[in-house]
C-alpha cells in the first residue's frame, strides 16, 4: 500500500467514525420543552386587597379640653371611632390619629369618598353650631405595600355651651389600587 493510499485510507475511516458518532449522538439526545399557563384569580385578589387595606391603630393623641372623662378611639379593620369628651369650653379641642396600612402587595391612593353619618345621607358633622371637626391626611400621597400613613380628625367647641350638647362626626375613605386591578 502506497503513502497515498494509507492517506486515503485513514481520511475514509475517520469520516466514517466522525458519522457514526454524529448519528450515535442524535440517536441518544432528545429536546425537553416546558410548557404552563399562570392565572391571577380576581375574586381573591380583590378580597385580599379588600382585606389588606385597614385601620391599625386609632388613639386620642392630645387634647386642652377641661372635661373629666378620657377621650377614647378605637378601630376594627374597616372602621374607627372615637369620641371626643373631655371638651367643656369655646376654643377647646380633641385630637384623634387613626393608622391606615396597606398590607396589600400593591401600592394604593387613599381619598376621602364622602362625608358622612351613620344614617344619614351626606352631612359631615351634626351640630356645626357648637363644634368644628376637621380631618386631615396626606392627600395625594401613594401608600406603598407595607407602608402606613395617619388620619388626623381635629374636634374643636367654637360656641358656648351651657347644656349637655354632643356631635356625630363621620368621614368615608376610599383605598383605590394604583396598578389598578381589573
Amino acid at each position: 500500500m502506497t503513502m497515498r493510499n494509507r492517506k486515503a485510507v485513514v481520511v475514509a475511516f475517520l469520516i466514517t467514525v466522525m458519522l457514526l458518532l454524529s448519528v450515535g449522538f442524535a440517536a441518544v439526545s432528545d429536546v425537553l420543552t416546558i410548557i404552563g399557563n399562570a392565572h391571577i384569580d380576581m375574586g381573591t385578589v380583590e378580597n385580599t386587597f379588600d382585606e389588606a387595606v385597614k385601620f391599625t391603630a386609632a388613639e386620642a393623641t392630645s387634647t386642652t379640653g377641661t372635661g373629666s372623662q378620657a377621650d377614647v378611639a378605637s378601630y376594627t379593620a374597616d372602621d374607627a371611632t372615637f369620641t371626643a369628651n373631655k371638651l367643656a369650653i369655646v376654643g377647646e379641642q380633641s385630637v384623634f390619629t387613626f393608622t391606615i396600612t396597606n398590607e396589600s402587595n400593591v401600592d394604593v391612593a387613599i381619598t376621602v369618598a364622602a362625608n358622612k353619618l351613620s344614617g344619614a345621607a351626606n352631612p359631615s358633622n351634626s351640630n356645626t353650631d357648637k363644634f368644628t371637626v376637621s380631618y386631615a391626611y396626606p392627600q395625594g400621597q401613594t401608600i406603598e405595600s407595607g407602608e402606613s400613613i395617619t388620619v388626623v380628625v381635629t374636634v374643636s367647641v367654637k360656641e358656648p355651651v351651657t347644656t349637655a350638647t354632643s356631635a356625630t362626626f363621620g368621614i368615608e375613605l376610599t383605598a383605590t389600587s394604583i396598578e389598578g386591578v381589573e
